[in-house]
């Protein structure tokens, strides 16, 4: 009798759990499929245009936001909003959870984590954070040159990542969004 009760208990811990991994492998999946589709400028997940010309839905749902959309700044990128706020109090778990969670799932893809400082006043204690994959350093091979031959074309960094806290002054509201580049 005990030991049934003791395994109902066990039972009732790990689904009690598992929705907690399940959100994150999710999220993990969503973000990955769009770092995947950097490369072609996002083409296969980028939606239909929205008002205002350089702007286009997104494809994918990444769990935990709010809003998503593509922005074409300097080159195409992903932006995704998690959280926002009129009061900055309640900012700091948000950014604590979503940091976590960011951290977690680049980190097993080989991504490091940079913080900077936040340019926003007020908002110092929540740095910008930079997620990159480390640059492979290719082996340097000597060759006897015979002819000139033209340089290999580079191949584009990978994408990348950055989460940040902003304060919109129009509409009063602080938010934690992420971005993702296509290089």
């Amino acid at each position: 009798m005990l030991i049934k009760r003791f395994a109902l208990l066990l039972l009732l811990a790990a689904t009690g759990l598992s929705p907690a991994y399940s959100q994150n492998d999710d999220f993990c999946k969503a973000v990955m499929a769009i770092v995947n589709d950097a490369p072609n400028s996002f083409r296969n997940i980028k939606g239909a245009p929205l008002k205002g010309g350089s702007m286009w839905e997104c494809g994918i749902k990444v769990p935990g936001t709010i809003a998503s959309r593509f922005v074409y700044v300097t080159g195409i990128c992903y932006e995704g909003a998690f959280f926002q706020t009129w009061d900055k109090k309640e900012v700091k778990g948000a950014y604590e959870k979503y940091k976590d969670i960011l951290a977690n799932c680049l980190a097993a893809k080989g991504y490091t984590m940079t913080a900077v400082d936040n340019f926003y006043p007020g908002l110092g204690d929540y740095k910008k954070l930079i997620f990159m994959l480390e640059e492979k350093d290719e082996p340097v091979v000597s060759k006897p040159k015979l002819k000139s031959t033209p340089k290999p074309k580079r191949p584009l960094p990978p994408a990348h990542f950055a989460m940040e806290v902003n304060y919109s002054k129009e509409v009063g509201k602080y938010t934690i969004g992420m971005f993702i580049f296509e290089h």
